[in-house]
């Protein structure tokens, strides 16, 4: 609910300037005061949502969420019946997302096997924690190495990305759904972020 509630802010406030500016908390604030706080480069960063022409501060290593949805199980009837899958609501349900092609997940030396090997390594470790539902979304596949690996599929009419993913992050992102509670991590992601999230979100009540 929240976070459809801030995207229409962003909507309305958009239909009255021409760039608006938010900092770690969303909330809106003036461009000298965005530009002074990314002076501090160890600590902040930037990301920017291009049909919205917004653009939010980042903590570098403080990129998580944790929140609860009105309505998690019309989510999960959502995507079953958009993607044809039969995610079990009962279970967690793990969204890995890509934002499309950028600097951070189109450069470096990972291969299409390496890849493959760290996601097998990541689902190993996964399993150990919990017995949970995946779901692999693309907004753009161009630059996915693994699109004929693993099932990808199109964020339909854009869901996932207005409920979780407002902004492009680079490489990209992840949230867990347990119930009516989420967790969601921005931008590059190791097997330990996804790991922690999910007993995190797993030991709430």
């Amino acid at each position: 609910m929240k976070k459809l509630l801030f995207l229409f802010v962003l909507i309305l406030q958009n239909t009255v300037s021409a760039q608006t500016y938010y900092d770690v908390d969303n909330n809106k604030i003036d461009k000298p005061t965005f530009d002074k706080f990314l002076l501090d480069k160890q600590q902040y960063y930037y990301v920017e949502n291009d049909s919205l022409k917004a653009f939010k501060l980042m903590y570098r290593y403080n990129r998580g969420e944790k929140g609860s949805l009105s309505d998690s199980a019309n989510l999960f009837k959502t995507l079953n019946e958009k993607l044809n899958l039969n995610l079990d609501p009962d279970k967690p349900l793990i969204i890995y997302y890509y934002p499309g092609k950028d600097p951070c997940n189109s450069s470096g030396t990972a291969t299409r096997k390496s890849k493959i090997q760290w996601n097998k390594e990541l689902q190993k470790k996964v399993k150990k924690v919990a017995n949970v539902n995946v779901l692999r979304i693309y907004k753009n596949k161009e630059g996915i190495e693994t699109i004929s690996d693993y099932d990808w599929k199109k964020d339909p009419n854009a869901l996932i990305e207005n409920l979780f993913f407002n902004y492009h992050y680079d490489c990209g992102s992840f949230a867990i759904i347990n119930k009516d509670k989420y967790a969601a991590f921005f931008g590059e992601y190791g097997h330990n972020q996804v790991v922690e999230s999910l007993k995190e979100i797993l030991s709430k009540k």
